[in-house]
């Protein structure tokens, strides 16, 4: 973004240089100081050191011009007030006291001055202590700190001297300025006030003499306060790489001036804030022997600063409402609310500007109203000015309502640009600080970044060593043991080796270079991505399983990483199982709200991590939309629906409201869980998910199933989480499956690694019909999951119909806050379209609801087919509906319609469908290796859930929850992983893959080729992987695609891996050839060439797994421009377990202009038929 400030700066740069060689001065000085400005804001950004130094020296060089171009202007042309810098034209002059300016005056000391009197406010301000809303503590540690040394300087003899500089920190917006003006007023001194910026960019070369004059000019107007705001950005640590020797100059100059070298300063306090105190450079905090936090504003002051800032504005707010808006903004600063105030103060000019009816109030003024005021006229507020009557019309008074109606735009937000945790005391008594920053929401206020330093295998006998050794290599970088024992978040020492940590940037680039480490990377934010779903994938029809006795089934262990679990749920009933398996570690960690006693034998374990995500994004408590538990307990139903998916027992009956009732059940319900919960709120941190793999793998769990992943880029292997975890998860013969995420668009498959099952979504046979019945009996198909009734029929307006005044009609559509007029809305149903692919559809039906509307049709063509659920009656449809209906409402005078409540649909064709929102390939990492790797169900899903998790079920509090996402299908292949497991114990991670993708289908269950929703669009192994997933072929596959640890190392030889990092990895010497084996040649299920340039051969090797003789035969389905051959053609097996290896030869004979073709080599015995998608990119 911030190339775009200097691009900006050179063109303002070009037009001056063209006006000031015209001799337009008054033209060109404008021009130079626009330029000036963006450079300066690029400057803050730019982290090139060169690159800065060069604008740098370009930003003085116009700089000395513009101060040219000024001299001239000031003596004979027009001032550079004329020309826009009404800034400087605006401030208030001092007179000069005697040997200041006039012709006595150096001329170099004549130009700072007038340069400092443009930049600073120097002012007698009128802010009482009363003005300032609540700040108790801060207000009394000034009263004593600067106040009785002014008026009772009798008391501050001897060794009890007056503090001569403060230091206020805290959040942003928490009214730091304004609490050194009322210092200022209390203490009736001038206050001379300067942002930092204006010292170090606009006066550029020149600031340390600026800083001096500064003092100077404090000194003869005392008694006087200096404030320097945003002071982190002037005094950041010296000695950085960064530092230019100007910076270094200023630094040096403030500690000469408040250490008062050579002056009496006992009439000049110095006052400065910052959000950042972290960020000052030692010294200069040092000088700050006051420090004053500055926190966010209580209860009793937010309900005072909504009153202030109200004043005198008409409004019916009793003081439960200004209470109760005080709760609402728990977290919000000052200014938060200043802007939220000032946005409601326009609440009712924007009501007035709708309005329909007006009344006259016994003053003749025009008040707008509802038709049923007594009264009433039918009339607007255009048509009441046509009139003469424009100075009669008031607004009517603001209402809790409107503070409620901005909220809903304004809290999120403000949630969001928390970035504190306080813990003022460490940093007031020492000069450190203990403060964690929001870094995956707002990084704007961090030096320190959370970091995840990986270190692979280890040999320590125990965690113990392990954790002494980390400190160890931390201590390195931090300076000492107890400077990296408080900058560890969490150690990984069960199951891999490595810690994350508060660092700086340096910090962890030190690090990076210690040999015993493989990788340091920042840790990130990952997203969060039933009955009848285990029927249609036939789960019944596999006897072998079915048949097994219930110890063999119940013996495996399913982790599970997620929001936690909802113990109570029916589906976690562990009625028929037996003990506890032995070889579960685990243990069952008693939290909020959740004992030893919430684990049973289905739950046999769980616990909880937040250190992570509290580094990243703040302190749970300011975070939690809802009411939260700090345990495994689940408060947002994701987790236990997941689980639920995989084990749940069956419950009979199970639905939402009614819809996609049945028998709810996990694919493997005598599977046992183990609950880590990682994620809050729908995020999870990095570093709390490796924290959690490394204590699942420890604890011996056999099947991983994470139902989250990071955003679009993934990052290498080395630099995920997941990644990382999944390889060691493999190394102990842990499968880990995950999802390839919600993002719907090619390149955006998360989860890529090739130890990892990746899963995309697809949809079920059943639907879920909401329709839309019109008033000339036609019926329209819908979608949604609506368990509201509609009695009877309504009219029908389009949003667009219906835009408030100023809104484009095209705005309107979207149904988004402010947009839509009430009075045209209400009492009818509205038909909205959405703006983006990521609308949130509920919020639409909010805002219909809002504004008086009885239902909402929603046009979305995209997501039609996917259940939604409305705060009113609502539905989906999709283009060919919307076209009648358009139809309808245009030749219809007064169309109406009423939406039915859903029903649900068994047997539907085509199914299944890839999901429109499913991630797809390619893989951007290792393009050789096809992702996703196999689809599952993952639309409209039915499953336990927490009644405490209404979020998302439009506040209805409910057991069993229907959702989608890649989310949904992930836990759908764990349990057939968990299936495969338990039948053959002693198969490999890659074993269980290979079963589950060779055996799936790409056919739907109209016998075509599996399309994309909606449109039945075409599909490639980029949408589905291997295909949809075929359980009841999986569990006997014929043959597998083995590959073992040493064939993943022999894999990252060819991704540029070093012997170093792969030594750490594996504990031993390892050496990459000369030439690596490429990565089409890694023993995959599936077979990718992303660089095919001529005849290329790939070679493959299988395992038989059989009881008796057989011959496969090889089938090859031909990607379009490439001759096939596959050598030999016949694989004749004798014995379980027998390996045989064959070569693939590709011809290509037609470029693929940059595109992938696909085919797919099948080997079948007759019986069997074990498939592999090809994916080759001719070039």
């Amino acid at each position: 973004m911030y190339s775009n400030f200097k691009e900006q700066a050179i063109e303002y740069v070009k037009q001056a240089v063209q006006e000031d060689n015209a001799g337009n001065y008054a033209k060109a000085f404008p021009l130079y100081m626009n330029a000036l400005e963006y450079f300066k804001t690029h400057l803050k950004y730019e982290k090139n050191p060169k690159i800065k130094e060069a604008i740098t020296q370009k930003f003085t060089e116009y700089l000395r011009r513009a101060e040219e171009i000024r001299a001239v202007l000031d003596d004979g042309g027009p001032g550079p007030a004329s020309n826009g810098d009404a800034a400087v034209a605006t401030r208030p002059k001092t007179k000069p006291k005697d040997g200041e300016g006039g012709d006595g005056e150096d001329p170099e000391q004549a130009k700072l001055r007038a340069g400092l009197n443009s930049a600073i406010i120097r002012e007698k301000p009128n802010v009482q202590w009363n003005d300032v809303a609540g700040l108790e503590s801060a207000k009394q540690a000034l009263q004593e700190a600067v106040i009785l040394p002014v008026k009772f300087p009798q008391f501050f003899t001897g060794k009890r001297r007056p503090w001569r500089a403060f230091l206020l920190y805290g959040p942003p917006g928490t009214g730091k300025s304004y609490l050194a003006k009322a210092v200022a007023t209390e203490a009736d001194s001038t206050f001379f006030s300067i942002s930092s910026s204006d010292l170090v960019s606009k006066w550029m070369g020149e600031s340390e003499k600026l800083v001096s004059n500064l003092f100077q000019m404090a000194r003869d107007s005392a008694p006087s306060i200096i404030f320097i705001d945003e002071i982190d950005s002037l005094c950041g640590t010296r000695g950085e790489g960064n530092e230019s020797e100007a910076s270094r100059r200023i630094k040096t100059e403030l500690l000469v001036q408040m250490q008062g070298v050579g002056h009496n300063d006992q009439k000049v306090l110095v006052l400065a804030a910052t959000n950042t105190p972290y960020a000052l450079d030692q010294a200069i905090r040092r000088r700050f022997d006051k420090r004053i936090y500055i926190p966010l504003p209580d209860l009793k002051a937010r309900q005072h600063m909504f009153k202030v800032h109200l004043g005198d504005t008409p409004h019916n707010l009793t003081e439960t409402d200004f209470e109760s808006l005080a709760r609402k903004t728990d977290g919000f600063s000052g200014s938060d609310i200043a802007v939220c105030v000032k946005d409601v103060l326009f609440e009712p000019v924007r009501k007035t500007q709708d309005a329909m009816f007006f009344f006259k109030d016994p003053k003749d003024m025009w008040i707008p109203c509802g038709p049923k005021q007594p009264g009433a006229v039918q009339i607007t507020m255009q048509d009441l000015a046509a009139k003469g009557l424009a100075s009669q019309i008031l607004p009517p008074p603001i209402t809790k309502t409107d503070f409620d109606k901005v909220f809903r735009v304004f809290q999120e937000p403000v949630r969001l640009r928390r970035n504190w945790i306080q813990s003022p005391a460490d940093f007031q008594e020492s000069g450190g600080l203990v403060m964690v920053l929001r870094i995956g929401l707002d990084t704007r206020y961090k030096s320190n970044f959370h970091y995840i330093v990986y270190m692979g295998h280890h040999s320590h006998p125990n965690s113990e060593s392990v954790v002494r050794a980390n400190h160890e290599i931390l201590a390195s970088v931090t300076g000492s043991a107890d400077g990296a024992q408080e900058a560890t978040l969490h150690h990984y020492s069960k199951s891999f080796q490595g810690f994350s940590a508060r660092l700086t940037p340096q910090q962890a680039q030190q690090l990076s270079e210690n040999d015993a480490v493989i990788s340091v990377f920042e840790s990130r934010i990952n997203r969060l991505r039933t009955t009848h779903s285990w029927d249609f994938l036939g789960i019944d029809s596999i006897p072998q399983y079915n048949q097994m006795p219930m110890d063999s089934k119940s013996n495996v262990i399913v982790g599970v990483i997620d929001s936690g679990v909802w113990p109570e749920s029916e589906s976690f009933s562990d009625a028929g199982l037996g003990p506890v398996p032995e070889k579960f570690k685990g243990e069952c960690v008693t939290g909020q709200n959740f004992t030893s006693a919430n684990c049973n034998r289905k739950i046999i374990g769980s616990r909880f991590y937040f250190e992570g995500f509290e580094a990243e994004t703040g302190p749970l408590e300011s975070n939690a939309p809802l009411p939260f538990f700090r345990s495994a307990r689940d408060s947002d139903g994701h987790g236990t629906h997941t689980a639920s998916t995989i084990a749940g027992s069956k419950v009979p009956n199970a639905s939402f409201f009614g819809m996609a009732r049945g028998t709810a059940r996990g694919g493997a319900p005598s599977t046992r869980l183990a609950i880590y919960k990682a994620c809050w709120f729908g995020f999870c941190s990095d570093a709390d998910v490796l924290a959690a793999m490394d204590d699942a793998i420890y604890d011996g769990v056999d099947i991983l199933s994470l139902s989250l992943g990071p955003d679009p880029p993934q990052p290498t292997y080395f630099e995920n989480a997941l990644s990382i975890g999944a390889f060691h998860a493999f190394q102990k013969g842990v499968l880990v499956s995950a999802s390839a995420g919600n993002s719907g668009f090619p390149s955006t498959a998360c989860n890529v690694a090739p130890w990892i099952l990746t899963v995309a979504a697809s949809t079920l046979d059943r639907e879920f019909h909401s329709n839309v019945y019109l008033g000339n009996s036609r019926i329209l198909k819908g979608s949604s999951l609506n368990p509201l009734k509609m009695e009877r029929s309504y009219g029908l307006i389009a949003a667009s119909a219906a835009a408030a005044s100023g809104v484009a009609t095209k705005n309107a559509s979207f149904c988004k806050e402010n947009t839509l007029n009430a009075t045209l809305i209400k009492g009818k149903i509205v038909v909205c379209t959405f703006e983006t692919f990521t609308d949130d559809r509920k919020s639409k039906s909010v805002v219909v609801k809002e504004g008086g509307g009885v239902g909402m049709i929603l046009v979305d063509p995209f997501l039609k087919d996917v259940g939604f659920q409305f705060v009113i009656p609502g539905t989906l449809i999709g283009q060919e509906e919307a076209q009648e209906l358009q139809a309808y409402m245009t030749t219809e005078k007064n169309p109406v319609a009423r939406i039915s409540s859903t029903t649900t649909v068994l047997n539907s064709k085509p199914a299944p469908e890839m999901a429109v929102f499913s991630s797809m390939g390619p893989n951007i990492i290792t393009p050789d290796i096809i992702k996703p790797d196999i689809t599952g169900p993952g639309v409209n899903v039915l499953a336990a859930w927490s009644p405490v998790a209404t979020a998302a079920t439009a506040d209805r509090s409910v057991h069993y929850n229907i959702i989608s996402g890649t989310s949904m299908s992930c836990p759908h292949v764990s349990a057939l992983a968990a299936i495969l497991k338990s039948y053959h114990p002693s198969w490999s991670p890659a074993a269980i893959k290979s079963a589950i993708m060779t055996t799936a289908t790409v056919i739907d269950n109209n016998r075509s080729i599996i399309g994309r929703d909606p449109n039945g669009t075409p599909t490639t192994p980029f949408d589905y992987g291997s295909g949809h997933i075929n359980p009841a072929a999986a569990i006997n596959p014929g043959l597998v695609y083995d590959f073992d640890s040493h064939d993943i190392i022999n894999f990252l030889c060819s991704t540029g891996a070093t012997p170093l990092q792969l030594k750490n990895l594996t504990g031993s010497l390892v050496y990459c050839p000369k030439t690596p084996t490429p990565s089409y040649n890694f023993n995959y299920p599936s077979i990718g060439v992303s660089k095919l340039s001529g005849r290329l051969s790939v070679q493959r090797t299988v395992t038989y797994y059989g009881s008796s003789s057989t011959v496969f035969a090889a089938n090859v389905d031909y990607p379009a421009g490439v001759n096939v051959t596959v050598t030999p053609c016949e694989l004749k097996f004798t014995r379980t377990g027998e390996k045989m290896s064959f070569m693939v030869d590709f011809t290509p004979f037609k470029n693929s202009n940059g595109s992938f073709v696909f085919g797919a080599l099948t080997w079948s015995n007759g019986i069997q038929n074990v498939r592999s998608p090809i994916g080759l990119n001719v070039i």
